[in-house]
């Protein structure tokens, strides 16, 4: 392949495809120069001048568009779009983005190694370039929730060892390695030993904690939200990632000041099926940055080059010479929408729509029906107050999980509720105004947790999902037992999925039958799908800004500052658990 690059460069034989005519952005010196590029074996051979002819099989005249790389996205979760990954790659190649580093740790906690290899080999075959990571951390919490999976030592050297493995995937019990906690820096070690490239996850550590993080080899973060934060890990030696839901002026500025800047990419992380269908990827990840403040060349380096280099991968995320043949076309760099898409040398999409047929890959018969789940009663969603016998009512103190309708971070605060007087042995709270939250094992352990959640009002119907970070157990949110249940058992009968209940009858069931997490649906019929099942959510009176988010966080073990699992609530700051209610007291 280089050969013919090398020729194709001679002149010795014509370019395989020329692009003239077009503004090439150079990452290496941040130049934007008129000039055409030259492809050979799926290498760029040549970069000439705007006034060169260059032989060749196929030319395309860029009419004066910019010319940049394929973005490369350094972090990523390809399930977190609840797409097959052929839906997935034709989706993000059409939006440029033709490099991702991905963890599958969603699809792991769920189907374990099947999970990983399935990811692996559907990828295979695709022209979207794919680098797999080992997760790192299953279940996210360990000891605070059951998963399908589990990760140590032992398995982490499995892991490693499968073919199309890149690397240690995140690395999210950061309290762990700050502890020095055996079971978390035994894997770390592992994959150390490797010198393969370590992720990691650093949402609230700094000062010793993070020091004790770089020591142990983790070198990247994509958590980072503050201009102290950055600085802090920048001049510790870690690459830091910057996604989407952190992007604001005060962290762009510290971004272009920053002293050394080839350490600082921007990537996706999760993307909601909405927000990739209706915003885009990378590109909108890019154009977002650039609105609140960052320097335009900057921000096409932090989504190219910089992200090649976190990968280590030095043949992709720039135009040149010797370069694998990743490029885009585009109007404007500052709202960077591909008019065209090459990768690896072949045209792959034009004007947001493929070019070419994108292979399928059978899913294994081990990855459907992975719902171990007996069904569900109302009485499963009942919050009962042990009290003597007698009891006349009074009032108890309730641990709640306080939602300010925008952002996925919890508050933990304390509120007195009414409670009944005692009945068969236990009081029931008065729970108007709250919304009720449970979650499910579904992996044969017949355990679940119960919370109360404040700031979110109390819906009229219920929604249940199977896709519920990271440990992707049996969600429910509702305002009432009867329409928890029937939403609940819906998904255990089907496999898996999404499904919104209210006065009794099912309005939207969105079926994932790919481990719970993923649809076989085209992306242009899941989207539908799904925005019909949120308008029902909000119709019911969920009101959360992103509710695709709000409901599939608040089971996240290791998002600040308390969360619900399988086990019970757990106050993620102080990693422990704690109690539903307390200090129970009579009426006077």
């Amino acid at each position: 392949m280089r050969e013919a690059a090398v020729l194709a460069a001679l002149f010795r034989q014509p370019f395989d495809l020329v692009v003239k005519n077009v503004q090439i952005v150079n990452v290496f010196n941040d130049s934007i120069n008129p000039g055409s590029i030259g492809i050979a074996g799926g290498k760029i051979a040549y970069i000439g001048k705007a006034s060169e002819e260059l032989p060749a099989c196929e030319t395309i005249d860029g009419h004066g568009a910019y010319a940049l790389p394929g973005f490369v996205d350094s972090h990523m979760h390809l399930e977190s779009s609840m797409l097959t990954p052929d839906n997935f790659a034709g989706r993000i190649l059409s939006l440029g983005t033709t490099t991702v580093c991905a963890d599958p740790h969603e699809i792991a906690n769920v189907s374990g190694r099947e999970g990983i290899k399935y990811l692996i080999e559907a990828c295979r075959e695709l022209p979207l370039q794919v680098f797999m990571m080992a997760p790192s951390t299953i279940p996210s919490a360990p000891g605070f929730e059951d998963s399908g999976y589990y990760v140590d030592a032992k398995e982490m050297e499995a892991l490693l060892s499968m073919d199309g493995v890149y690397g240690l995937g995140e690395v999210m019990d950061f309290n762990g390695v700050a502890n020095g906690e055996e079971l978390i820096h035994g894997v770390v070690e592992k994959a150390a030993d490797t010198g393969c490239i370590l992720d990691g996850h650093v949402a609230l550590l700094s000062g010793k904690g993070l020091q004790v993080f770089r020591a142990a080899g983790i070198d990247s973060d994509h958590t980072v939200g503050t201009a102290e934060k950055l600085k802090e890990e920048l001049a510790l030696g870690f690459t830091v990632q910057v996604q989407l839901s952190k992007i604001h002026k005060e962290l762009m500025d510290a971004m272009n000041e920053a002293p050394v800047k080839d350490r600082i990419c921007l990537v996706t992380d999760d993307v909601p099926l909405s927000r990739l269908m209706r915003e885009g990827h990378l590109n909108h990840v890019v154009e977002a940055a650039i609105e609140a403040g960052l320097d335009p060349m900057f921000a096409i380096r932090a989504a190219t080059i910089n992200g090649a280099v976190r990968l280590r991968r030095y043949d992709i995320g720039a135009i040149a010479p010797g370069m694998r043949a990743d490029i885009q076309l585009c109007g404007d760099i500052r709202h960077p929408r591909a008019s065209l898409v090459i990768c690896g040398g072949r045209k792959i999409a034009e004007n947001g729509r493929l070019c070419i047929e994108l292979p399928g890959y059978e899913v294994p018969k081990s990855l459907l029906n992975t719902m171990n789940k007996k069904p569900v009663s109302e009485e499963d969603f009942e919050i009962l107050i042990d009290t003597e016998q007698g009891f006349r009512g009074g009032t108890a103190s309730f641990n709640i999980m306080q939602e300010d309708g925008a952002g996925v971070f919890t508050k933990h605060v304390v509120r007195n509720l009414p409670i009944s007087a005692e009945k068969d042995g236990a009081s029931v709270p008065d729970t108007e105004g709250y919304l009720r939250m449970a979650v499910f094992n579904r992996y044969g352990t017949e355990q679940r947790g119960l919370s109360l959640i404040e700031g979110m009002g109390t819906p009229t119907g219920a929604l249940a999902l199977t896709y519920s970070h990271d440990a992707h157990n049996l969600t429910v949110f509702g305002g009432n037992k009867r329409d928890m249940a029937i939403a609940a058992n819906e998904l255990i009968a089907c496999g898996g999925g999404l499904c919104a209940v209210r006065g009794g009858k099912v309005l939207s069931l969105i079926k994932l039958p790919v481990s719970g997490l993923l649809s076989m649906e085209a992306p242009e019929e899941l989207i539908n799908d799904m925005e019909e099942l949120l308008s029902n959510c909000r119709d019911m009176g969920f009101c959360h800004r992103d509710l695709s988010s709000f409901f599939t966080l608040m089971a996240l073990a290791v998002s600040p500052e308390i969360k619900l699992s399988d086990k019970g609530l757990i106050d993620v700051v102080h990693k422990s658990f704690i109690p539903l209610y307390f200090d129970v007291k009579e009426a006077e």
